[in-house]
């Protein structure tokens, strides 16, 4: 042995002793993650494993499925005339029109009992966007839950070919068309966590099946019976011969059954077509493509027959280290079992992918010649266990976290011990259980990725498991870490929520789809060299033209307009405004983003002004007004027939002295938000008044659970949007334009005052709730009062919650006649005309065109179908509001809109809110009388009122030299009568 291999065991016995030491103190840490990542012996069965919890109902569909396995209907479609259906019902366009929340009942005689695949035909007979729906009962009941809730496909097309182009050449998202059109489909649920058809038993004899109308308005046409479809797996009967190919432009989709799946443009070299200086629709937004049940279709035509393989150029960056799963459909059929659920796997840019085998054998389809059709469709099959289970999981938690609140009554601090077992609360064992489960989710989902250990897609689930997993030691300190447990933003149950959420979606781009037989014959990727090119081109372009800036050229002849919102509203307005207003008026529109509308004042100054601003905050309007800077509106010929399209108390913010200066543009509502399941559970009412609320708080409280009143998502000081509903709901008002001082004296502004501080002092509500919606998803608040936001996010963002909660009309106060007032604040954006504009008429016939009924709701519409449905337009035309299809579920927001009362802008306005937010601090905080609080508060308010009405000329040397008009809601009345 020479010396040099002599010195190689003993520094090899020194390295392993250093590594050793040194990963001591990480072993003992590391004990809960090698528990947690440890490789299970064999995939868990998730069907079985969400069949093995508690509580699944008796009427859960893979029950149900199960109870009728041996009594699967193999006979032939069995098709039944709708006319021989029903009787007294005249048919409509060859069947039964079934009006939105509407029913009808047809009687089908089954020869031979069964499940049976229940189908039929039908057409949309509206335009609604919201995706149309039924729910259908069998024989009186509903044989398994998703049966309440049934989607039926809608068919959106373009109705002209190529894409329309703005004023500066980039091509412009298309507004698609609901086709109404007569087609056939199957009993899907409208979660579509199915993806095949839902089997229903039907009895020997007679069956009833009632169809409500649940979404939209539907024509029904004949009735099928068929049985089950049994995929085949892929053969290679035969291989391509040729060198044909087809390349579809994913962007340019003939049919989608979802007016928000939509084209993109991406400067993106590896994509086709491109432009480094123009946005080019070129790809399938991937954010738009991701629900389940989402469908594109394709036309193409077969020249020479004969086997062909089928590619997609696509890009999957959300998910990262996991697939997403789509249905190929040819023809209206899926070849084979392996284009079922076929993976798209993660990748961050766009890559191909041909369809193959696990073993990774290409997939070949044989087609005629001839015209031919494919469709590619979100599925939800390969995860719909996974998001069974979680959510039954979440629901367990949140059972257990009120079943704590009972005993804990909400007091959890940190020096109170509570011993859970002496209540029957088996929480370890509990928790543990728990932690298996999510595990279990987690080691069958990442079968879809094997070669990753940790897939950051499913990390949600770990940090779940490990939470649980640490609280699991303490279990009886499980009511002090209620945060980590299940309230808390970064909790095990938000957690597990985040996840549910994330699994519901499944993004993809697409750019292109390849249907050849040579792969020769696909196109070659654009070179290193060019990509430079056209990198370096988009680079300089970037410092050129800015697209949709302000101009202020003062000679100009088009009408100037500014908008405080984002292009893609800019967008879809000015090309309204270039078809429809121009057609009407002649009048050409320039739309500019506004740089920044509190600068409106300095714009004026300097002559750079605009003839018109949209969309500006409605407290600005009153500071531009009095200033002289803005025009009246009540000049204009038919000033009346525009304000009556608004409530009268919207716009109040627009008026200055005896002028009209802003008409509303949006509206902000507020609502009293409840939680259905909860207060189902607990045996309460919905409160009409603030009276019932009280009366209700000992139940919620003695749960650990409480009311939010809007006033506590006001962090810090308190706008008039929280003090106005109680002051004006106990008849006080703000201003006494007699005496040219404060109102806040008054009995009545003392009792809304109280009542509002009184909330906290003595009722406990929480003074300060960061996340109302939070709060309202994990179950801690499950009734309060809200605004438009918060049914934006919970329409949108809260699928765990979907169907358990509703809105009811804010909770007032009754007046001495018994009528509840319900007065609140709701005005959100206005539009304003510039005084220095030398275009007021033909400004005037845009806002009016722009807020008109039509307009308004075309373009609600138009916003919603293109951009997404968390797009919801809320446009302060009552008409167009109605219209919108996402209120129609909620008239509770249109019978609080008309209580809508905004408070009168007054010179020194700013300060009576001010001091009205110290006065709540003073009481809640100090535990200062209200009426002493006031009393301070009113002497500050007309110090500074006094000086701005000195200031405005209004009072010379003490005197009133001219009267200061205070608008009221009667006074708007008038004006518009």
């Amino acid at each position: 042995m020479t010396a040099k291999k002599s010195l190689r065991f003993p520094i090899r016995l020194l390295a392993s002793f250093v590594v050793f030491v040194l990963c001591i103190p990480l072993l003992a840490g590391l004990t809960n993650a090698a528990e947690l990542d440890s490789i299970r012996s064999e995939i868990p069965d998730l069907e079985k494993l969400y069949l093995s919890l508690p509580g699944i109902p008796e009427n859960d569909y893979y029950i149900y499925k199960r109870k009728y396995e041996d009594k699967k209907y193999k006979g032939e479609v069995i098709t039944y005339p709708i006319e021989k259906l029903v009787s007294g019902r005249q048919l409509e366009n060859g069947g039964i029109l079934i009006p939105y929340n509407e029913t009808v009942e047809l009687k089908l005689d089954v020869s031979q009992e069964g499940t049976y695949l229940i189908g039929f035909y039908y057409c949309t007979a509206d335009d609604n966007i919201l995706p149309s729906g039924i729910s259908m009962k069998v024989n009186g009941e509903y044989p398994f839950p998703e049966m309440q809730r049934l989607s039926v496909s809608d068919t959106w097309v373009v109705e002209r070919e190529g894409f329309q182009l703005d004023r500066y050449g980039n091509e412009v998202v298309p507004m698609p068309v609901k086709r109404h059109e007569w087609k056939h489909t199957y009993l899907y649920g409208e979660d579509r966590l199915y993806s095949t058809p839902m089997s229903v038993y039907l009895q020997e004899g007679t069956n009833t099946l009632t169809i409500t109308c649940t979404e939209g308005d539907l024509i029904i046409g004949d009735i099928t019976l068929s049985p089950e479809k049994q995929l085949d797996g892929y053969t290679a009967a035969g291989k391509p011969d040729g060198d044909n190919i087809i390349v579809i432009e994913a962007e340019h989709m003939d049919r989608r059954n979802s007016p928000n799946i939509r084209p993109d443009s991406i400067f993106d070299t590896n994509l086709t077509p491109y432009s480094s200086t123009k946005k080019i629709l070129n790809t399938v937004a991937d954010y738009s493509f991701k629900a389940g049940g989402n469908r594109i279709e394709y036309d193409f035509e077969i020249e020479e027959e004969g086997y062909y393989y089928i590619g997609f150029n696509y890009r999957q960056s959300t998910k990262a280290n996991f697939p997403v799963f789509r249905n190929i459909y040819i023809d209206g059929e899926i070849p084979y079992k392996e284009f079922q659920s076929m993976a798209f796997p993660y990748s961050t840019k766009y890559t191909r992918l041909v369809a193959a085998t696990e073993e990774g054998e290409k997939m070949a389809v044989y087609l005629d010649k001839g015209k031919h059709t494919i469709a590619i469709e979100v599925s939800l099959d390969n995860v719909r266990d996974a998001i069974k289970i979680l959510t039954r999981v979440v629901n367990e938690m949140n059972d257990m976290a009120l079943d704590i609140g009972k005993i804990t009554g909400g007091n959890t601090e940190k020096f109170r011990d509570f011993v859970l077992e002496d209540f029957d609360f088996d929480i370890e064992s509990k928790l543990n259980q728990w932690t298996e489960i999510i595990l279990d989710v987690y080691d069958a989902l990442a079968v879809y990725n094997p070669g990753v250990k940790n897939i950051g897609e499913l990390s949600s689930l770990k940090v779940a498991a490990r939470t649980l997993q640490q609280l699991a030691k303490e279990p009886n300190d499980l009511p002090k870490k209620l945060d980590a447990f299940s309230q808390g933003p970064s909790s095990a149950r938000q957690s597990l929520t985040t996840m549910i959420e994330l699994l519901n979606q499944s993004p993809l781009g697409l750019d292109k789809i390849f249907i050849f037989q040579d792969e020769h014959q696909l196109p070659k990727p654009i070179g290193f060299f060019e990509k430079i090119v056209e990198n370096v081109k988009r680079f300089f372009y970037s410092f050129k033209q800015q697209e949709y800036a302000p101009t202020y050229d003062a000679n100009s002849e088009n009408l100037q307009v500014w908008v405080s919102r984002p292009r893609q509203y800019l967008e879809i307005i000015q090309r309204m405004a270039d078809t429809d207003f121009k057609e009407k008026y002649g009048i050409n529109v320039d739309l500019s983003i506004m740089p920044d509308q509190n600068k409106l004042i300095l714009s004026n100054a300097s002559g750079k002004s605009p003839d018109i601003a949209m969309s500006i905050a409605s407290g600005i309007t009153y500071d531009l007004a009095v200033r002289g800077v803005l025009a009246d509106m009540r000049q204009f010929d038919n000033f009346k027939e525009v304000a009556r399209r608004f409530a009268p108390g919207m716009l109040i913010p627009g008026v200055s002295e005896n002028g009209l200066y802003a008409i509303p543009e949006t509206f902000n509502f507020w609502v009293l938000y409840y939680r259905k399941d909860i207060l189902d559970s607990m045996g309460l009412e919905v409160p009409d008044t603030m009276e019932e609320v009280r009366q209700m708080l000992p139940q919620l409280q003695r749960r650990g659970l409480n009311f939010n009143s809007h006033v506590s998502n006001f962090i810090g000081s308190k706008p008039f949007a929280a003090t106005i509903p109680f002051i004006y709901q106990n008849g006080g008002r703000l201003f006494d334009e007699d005496t040219m001082k404060s109102s806040l004296d008054s009995k009545e502004v003392l009792n809304g005052m109280t009542m509002l501080t009184e909330n906290y002092t003595i009722y406990n509500m929480p003074y300060e709730v960061q996340s109302f919606y939070q709060s309202f998803r994990d179950g801690r608040i499950p009734i309060g009062i809200s605004d438009y936001g918060m049914f934006n996010l919970l329409t949108n963002a809260a699928p765990e919650i979907k169907g358990l909660w509703d809105v009811a009309p804010y909770p007032g106060v009754k007046d001495e006649n018994g009528e509840v007032q319900r007065w609140t604040l709701g005005s959100a954006e206005s539009c304003v005309i510039f005084e220095s504009s030398d275009k007021k008429e033909e400004a005037w016939k845009f806002l009016d065109w722009w807020t008109s009924t039509e307009v308004q709701t075309e373009f609600a519409y138009t916003l919603q179908s293109t951009l997404g449905n968390e797009y919801l337009w809320n446009s302060s035309n009552l008409e167009a509001m109605k219209n919108t299809p996402w209120i129609r579920k909620h008239e509770a927001i249109l019978e609080q809109v008309q209580w809508t009362r905004e408070p009168p802008r007054i010179l020194g306005g700013y300060m009576i809110e001010r001091e009205l937010s110290n006065v709540i601090t003073s009481v809640v905080m100090e535990g200062e009388n209200v009426r002493s609080a006031m009393d301070e508060a009113i002497k500050r308010i007309n110090r500074e009122i006094n000086r701005k009405l000195e200031e405005f000329g209004y009072i010379v040397n003490g005197e009133v030299v001219k009267p200061f008009v205070v608008p009221d809601i009667d006074t708007v009345r008038e004006w518009v009568e």
